[in-house]
């Protein structure tokens, strides 16, 4: 058999316990896949489903279900006798998997990022999960574990596959292997943040590279410059990131781009320099991993971007 995956950047040690278990037949009954947006976890999902449903493409296969809307899902579409059809499908997802597979072995189903079902309805998925039909696959993603995206009790209920960030050299050969030129394959790479699935969408969209090009000349802009510059920079992005968190949509975190390019010219001036001063840029490039996770945190996002822009300052 050949391998379901092989289009798939990194993820070696997923990917590998997915193919063992598809070359054993033991298959779990529930997937749970973890990990950030954009980095393949909906693809893997699909390579799976459609290697256990091999007799039509999984657009038009009856026993494929999914729903990898933005939007949030109905209980309508979730639950076995609702008071109304489905909005988006024409089966309900416990309907679904209730009815015998149509023209294959299996029925499949996919919910792509399975927080955005209110917990009261995450309650009414639980069911489907402790009570599983044979010859159904049910694979459910998220970006956290976090009990406030997804319940303790639909993560005990399902086998976990993590997916971790894909190193910049093998998005960058994806690209390449795409038809993206070789410069641009690089940069966006770079700003990919691991995210294959992120820099797919983005290589072809000039936007993101003049994006990039600007917040690397605010960057400069703050290099020797008098405290009030990289504060003002600093509450720029911050109301740029209030904007994003009130916005819908799959909308780049600004303040997480805007490092990702920073760190990308920090990076260049510490490979191009010497000494005490690859020092400095080294020290501004460790600094702004740690500003990273300081946003994963539960500290102020303009502070932590203050400070970093702060020392940036002293660089020059």
């Amino acid at each position: 058999m050949s391998d379901p995956f092989a289009s798939i950047s990194g993820h070696v040690q997923a990917l590998d316990q997915l193919r063992s278990q598809l070359s054993s037949g033991r298959l779990a009954h529930a997937y749970l896949f973890v990990g950030e947006a954009g980095l393949g976890k909906s693809t893997a999902a699909r390579a799976l489903a459609a290697t256990l449903l091999p007799e039509a493409p999984l657009g038009r296969h009856p026993d494929y279900w999914e729903d990898d809307r933005i939007k949030p899902l109905s209980i309508n579409e979730i639950r076995l006798l609702p008071d109304k059809p489905p909005e988006f499908h024409e089966l309900s997802l416990q309907a679904f998997l209730n009815l015998k597979p149509a023209v294959g072995t299996r029925r499949i189903a996919l919910v792509a990022n399975v927080g955005r079902l209110r917990d009261q309805d995450q309650g009414v998925l639980l069911k489907t999960l402790e009570e599983p039909h044979p010859h159904r696959v049910i694979v459910l993603t998220t970006p956290s574990l976090n009990p406030f995206v997804v319940l303790p009790t639909v993560v005990s209920r399902c086998q976990r596959v993590f997916f971790h960030p894909v190193p910049a050299d093998d998005i960058e050969r994806l690209l390449r292997a795409g038809g993206v030129e070789a410069e641009r394959a690089r940069l966006v790479a770079g700003l990919a943040r691991g995210r294959p699935g992120w820099a797919l969408r983005v290589a072809g969209d000039d936007e993101v590279i003049q994006l990039h090009r600007e917040w690397t000349r605010r960057l400069e802009e703050v290099f020797g410059a008098p405290a009030d510059v990289p504060l003002q920079v600093a509450a720029e992005l911050d109301g740029s990131q209030m904007a994003w968190r009130r916005s819908e949509g799959e909308v780049e975190d600004p303040a997480l781009f805007a490092i990702a390019s920073w760190q990308i010219e920090l990076r260049r001036r510490m490979l191009s320099s010497r000494g005490a001063e690859q020092g400095r840029w080294a020290r501004l490039v460790e600094l702004s991993y740690d500003t990273l996770g300081y946003l994963e945190q539960n500290v102020s996002p303009r502070l932590a971007i203050e400070t970093f822009l702060l020392e940036c300052r002293k660089a020059s």
